[in-house]
């Protein structure tokens, strides 16, 4: 059943995904599993999102449940996120079930927002998108522990089945739902062509039989796809729903001279009038293999004639020659890895695949990655290896990128000759040269010049000899040893192309004299010296005898192990007065290009690339040369280069490279007329004092001065910068001038010992998302912000010697006594502040109450503030207070933190080192993570009954002793509690864990140490007998390693509902108490740490109705928790529970 056949008011689950990533292939197959289950989805396909998203969200509200199918590109989509806060809305509400699937994420990188999905999100040119507090919040109330994870599963066919059978669970049992389970067929089987029935699926959606609309639809695919197979089942599916129907087959072949053969076909040979059988009935027709629009103008011209209900199908490789004539187009996916495996094992193995084991099953998968999904390849490489022996299959699979299957050369031969000569070289190019790359940086090297440029990529994507995604080109394994094959034969009219590192050595080494005529026409040479042994030494002579240079357009020598080829000399050597005559390089890439310059006959006429990485060059060629063409250099490392003067009229130059040239101290002065200059790195250039006068360069977007150690002056160069790395340079402060870069997003300026100052105009910067002023030693003050850095969201300023933040976040102490500074309540200045570092600050001396108030603050870092007496409350989202070794800090705020109803982010509160932190401090902030992590554990057993194993809320602090209100407490690492009947009814939430943890010698240095504890449960006999659990720890980012002192406790809390909900289960058989057995432990991420020692431990049952454990409390505890029942009653009363 597909979405459009279900009437809007019984979806019963809504599909949330990234449709540009996984539409063709993932989703297509839980629709397909979820139609077989007959279970009612929504997707998208038919309303297609716009600015309003009204209908979805209506969509939403109708549906039971909300699947979220979270991938790396998810947060790039604007609809996406906006249908997660709608999502998220009614789960609070109570009105829907949501279930999270972390495909090839994790949930600590969605709820996070770290690793490449958080540069989806926040990533350049992203990270100012107006919405992004509401997807944040979204996007942390995922629940980490509760759905499902791609990287449990072994393939996705068992991912998919797992999500059909939890959907149809929660349909089961939902109090709202009217499905039950008996109700839902389980899938089927496999379908008899492999991959097809889901395709099937997606095309008859395309084609819509419901709409009494004639629809054209285009099957679009590479060569062996499985267009044609598709056709035909779709014909034989529905072909007796019409009045008249035909599947004509091959009509490339067939239809050489236009539509006339096509026309004699469909009328039998008849004339063409108003009353034939075509024109007075519903037709189906399938039209396969079209090449051109002209062998299908005789039906498409009429139809006007043709009535209204008709189907027309045309399957093509050239999704141009269909563009105008079709109104829609089914690009063919490849078929999954399963699928993939299970065609070629039939082919392989003579449908035996079932007994396929060892070595067999190993070399299977990487003939299936090398086909890349095309069931054509599958089929021929099976059947090509069926009856062979494992050292056979071997030696085949080694030949794979360079001989192709000759069944497949021939249906890619097809397509290849109907290029023209440009396409060809093109293709040819690409295949051998540039597989993989931008598409802007490919069309420039490939066909740079006039209007046209770029023509020639665009066509072969139309063709489908490459593939175009987010402006990278890519291209299939099978086309890519096609092309290879055919780019590296001499018979080529543009030249031979060469990679393989043998032939190229062989002919430079070789004496033999040669005739004129067998001097090679190459094109390219890619020479990976990585390969090579010893050095190859070039015989002048020879490299001109064997090499016609005046057609060579690539040139590359490179390392493929090592790029900078450690502690190696260049082992492609050249004596001095060798020949360059390059006519027509265009791209020269020479890894520790060995001469001083380039040969004085060098010519950079059509040079658009040039790469001499830690090379031996001073200069790039002799005098001044004209390079029209030329827009990316890159002479990173080359130390002995001074002389730039040679790129004096590089005007087009779009990246420069001149990372680590230590003796380079100026650019020249024509780098002002480098108007299109976007990248500029001169980092590690220790000569460098400053940069040119009257610099405007006007298109600069990066300018990286990084370790310029005697760089002491900035001026404005650039307005239109975005990023801007001034990090260890010499300067003194800023020019005012600086508050014109309107889009500068980053300002580094990490390290600057000798910076002591900085303009008042900083608030002016609208667009700054990231200040860094870390390690700037002399800086003692920091300007007032009197407008509001909307986008400002991460601020470091530790290492620094700052008394007078102004009126933003902190008290401070001085020679004379303390001084208090106050701030306006809204805190407008830095109201999307995530993240900030005051670090090693040693004049603080308290936060402000206002702090509270930065309600986008996540991370506060406070490490080594040696004069901190006090900490304010802190804002309700802070996920990590990290204030390792405040040896001053003695009190915290009651609370510590706001607490929201809706708030689910799990948090960490780090306070090692603070010797001095009194008692009261120490349980107001046990008491504050008590209560949140009720809330969060309240707010999972609401939206999903899952399971989080983790530490919702952990906090450290120096102690001896489990606190007294953990109802189960021994000496030791090891815990055996007996838990009192029925402990898992009536508002049960979660569990409270200590470990009071002993550092040998008083210390330990690491990097990533975790207290951890396992369980085992004595006598529940289900999957959920054992777990671990987090109960606290520390990270340090980056090559610092904190130190540990004296014992310490550690608290974690976690909701434990999956042992609830099993412990329920068997409770209904008789009433017995439950034994566990916990073990705590210290860890590094590696193993177990030996040089601590658990020296206590503890363990509690959390109750949401204000009780730790169903026997008695303390006095003190009862006084804690009364406080927060209210808030508790309040919270219930929000969701209208």
């Amino acid at each position: 059943m597909v979405a459009s056949e279900i009437p809007p008011e019984s979806w019963q689950v809504f599909i949330n995904f990234r449709g540009e990533e996984l539409r063709s292939n993932f989703i297509s197959h839980l629709e397909g599993a979820l139609s077989l289950a007959e279970i009612k989805y929504y997707i998208d396909t038919k309303e297609v999102p716009s600015e309003d998203l009204t209908v979805l969200f209506t969509r939403i509200e109708q549906s039971e449940i909300a699947l979220s199918i979270f991938s790396i590109k998810y947060a790039e989509s604007r609809w996406c996120l906006d249908e997660l806060v709608k999502i998220t809305e009614q789960v609070n509400k109570g009105k829907l079930r949501f279930i999270p699937v972390f495909f090839n994420v994790t949930p600590e990188e969605v709820r996070e927002q770290k690793g490449e999905f958080g540069l989806k999100l926040y990533g350049e040119g992203k990270r100012r998108r107006p919405n992004i507090p509401d997807w944040e919040n979204a996007l942390q109330s995922v629940p980490s522990k509760i759905g499902l994870n791609m990287k449990n599963f072994r393939n996705e066919r068992e991912l998919v089945d797992k999500i059909v059978d939890s959907v149809k669970r929660v349909l089961a049992v939902s109090s709202n739902g009217n499905v039950s389970s008996r109700h839902i067929k389980e899938p089927k089987g496999l379908p008899i062509v492999y991959g097809m029935k889901q395709r099937l699926m997606q095309l008859e959606e395309k084609l819509d039989f419901g709409c009494n609309e004639t629809q054209i639809v285009g099957i679009v695919g590479m060569p062996g796809i499985g267009k044609t197979v598709l056709a035909d089942m779709h014909f034989n599916k529905w072909n007796n729903k019409f009045g008249f129907n035909k599947n004509i087959r091959a009509i490339r072949e067939k239809s050489i001279d236009g539509s006339g053969w096509l026309k004699d076909t469909l009328l039998n040979g008849k004339e063409l009038n108003h009353n034939a059988e075509m024109f007075i009935k519903k037709i189906f027709v399938v039209l396969d293999d079209v090449s051109h629009k002209n062998q299908v103008n005789f039906l498409l011209e009429n139809l006007g004639w043709i009535k209204k209900g008709s189907k027309i199908v045309i399957t093509t490789r050239d999704k141009s020659s269909i563009a105008e004539l079709v109104h829609n187009i089914y690009v063919v996916p490849g078929l999954s890895d399963e699928e993939a495996l299970e065609l070629f094992q039939f082919h392989a193995f003579n449908d035996q695949a079932s007994s396929t084991t060892g070595n067999f099953m190993k070399l299977s998968k990487k003939y299936v990655d090398y086909a890349g999904g095309n069931p054509l390849a599958l089929k021929e490489l099976g059947k090509e290896l069926c009856g062979e022996d494992e050292a056979h299959w071997g030696k085949r699979l080694a030949t794979l990128p360079h001989c192709c299957n000759p069944k497949i050369l021939t249906e890619l031969r097809i397509s290849y000759d109907k290029l023209n000569d440009q396409q060809k070289d093109a293709f040819l190019d690409i295949a051998c040269f540039f597989r993989s790359g931008e598409e802007d940086y490919v069309n420039c090297l490939l066909d740079p010049y006039g209007p046209e440029s770029g023509e020639a990529v665009r066509y072969l994507a139309e063709k489908l000899f490459i593939y175009i995604f987010a402006g990278r080109i890519e291209m299939h394994n099978l086309l890519c040893t096609f092309g290879q094959e055919l780019g590296s034969s001499d018979e080529n009219k543009s030249g031979e192309r060469m990679w393989n590192h043998e032939i190229i050595t062989t002919t430079l080494r070789s004496e033999q004299v040669i005739l004129k005529q067998q001097i090679k026409k190459v094109r390219g040479i890619f020479l990976d010296t990585s390969k090579v042994e010893t050095g190859i030494p070039i015989d002048p002579n020879i490299f001109i005898e064997r090499f016609n240079q005046r057609n060579l357009r690539y040139l590359k020598i490179y390392d493929s192990l090592c790029p900078q080829q450690c502690n190696v000399d260049c082992k492609v050597n050249l004596p001095d007065g060798l020949e360059f005559p390059f006519q027509e390089i265009r791209y020269l890439h020479w890894l520790k290009f060995p001469l001083d310059e380039l040969p004085p006959d060098f010519n950079p006429d059509n040079l658009i690339d040039l790469r001499l990485p830690y090379s031996k060059i001073e200069r790039v060629w002799k005098a001044v040369k004209e390079t029209p063409w030329l827009k990316w250099v890159d002479l990173s490392y080359s130390t002995k280069l001074t002389d730039l003067s040679a790129l004096s009229k590089a005007f087009y130059l779009r990246r420069l490279n001149l990372e680590g040239c230590t003796l380079l101290n100026k650019l020249p002065k024509e780098t002002k007329y480098m108007k299109s200059l976007v990248f500029l790195n001169l980092r590690g250039c220790i000569m460098l004092s400053s940069l040119p006068e009257k610099l405007d360069l006007v298109s600069l977007k990066t300018l990286i001065l990084s370790d310029c150690s005697k760089f002491n002056n900035f001026e404005l160069i650039a307005e239109n910068l975005e990023f801007l790395h001034l990090d260890g340079t010499g300067i003194e402060t800023l020019p005012r001038a600086i508050q014109n870069f309107q889009k500068l997003v980053l300002l580094n300026l990490k390290d600057c010992k000798m910076l002591d100052f900085l303009p008042d105009c900083l608030d002016k910067l609208k667009a700054l998302e990231e200040l860094i002023l870390s390690g700037c030693a002399e800086l003692k003050s920091f300007p007032d912000i009197k407008e509001n850095m909307e986008n400002l969201q991460i601020l470091l300023l530790d290492g620094t010697k700052i008394k007078e933040l102004p009126n933003i976040l902190l008290q401070f102490s001085n020679f004379k006594g303390q001084a208090v500074f106050q701030r306006p309540p809204q805190m407008n200045g830095l109201s999307m502040l995530r993240r900030l570092c005051l670090s090693r600050n040693e004049t603080i001396c308290s936060l402000q109450s206002s702090i509270s108030q930065l309600h986008n603050l996540k991370f506060l870092d406070l490490k080594y503030c040696k004069k901190l007496l006090s900490i304010s409350t802190l804002p309700a989202n802070l996920q990590c207070l990290d204030a390792h070794a405040c040896k001053s800090l003695k009190t915290v705020a009651s609370p510590l933190a706001l607490l929201m109803p809706t708030q689910q982010v799990p948090s960490s509160f780090i306070f090692t080192n603070c010797e001095k932190l009194e008692h009261v401090a120490k349980n107001e902030i046990i008491c504050y993570a008590h209560n949140k992590s009720r809330i969060i554990s309240d707010a999972l057993n609401r939206h999903n009954k899952g399971l989080a194993f983790e530490a919702l809320v952990a906090t450290c602090f120096p102690g001896s002793e489990v606190p007294v209100w953990f109802s189960h407490r021994a000496s030791g690492a090891v815990l055996d509690p007996e838990l009192p009947r029925h402990w898992s009814k009536s508002g049960f939430v979660g569990i409270a864990l200590c470990a009071i943890v002993s550092f040998n010698d008083h210390k330990i240095q690491n990097s990533n140490l975790q207290v951890k504890c396992n369980c085992k449960f004595n006598n529940v006999e289900t999957f959920s007998s054992y777990f671990n659990c987090q109960v606290g720890g520390l990270s340090e980012t980056g090559d610092e390693q904190r130190t540990i002192e004296s014992t310490h406790v550690f608290i974690g809390y976690t909701n434990w509902l999956n042992i609830k909900k099993f412990q329920e289960k068997d409770g209904n058989k008789e009433c017995v108490p439950t034994k566990a057995s916990i073990k705590f432990e210290v860890t590094d991420g590696t193993g177990e740490v030996t040089n601590c020692e658990v020296l206590k431990c503890g363990f509690s049952l959390v109750y949401e109705s204000g009780s730790w454990e169903a026997s008695s409390r303390t006095e003190v505890l009862e006084q804690v928790e009364n406080r927060w029942l209210g808030l508790l009653r309040r919270i219930r009363r929000f969701f209208q529970l």
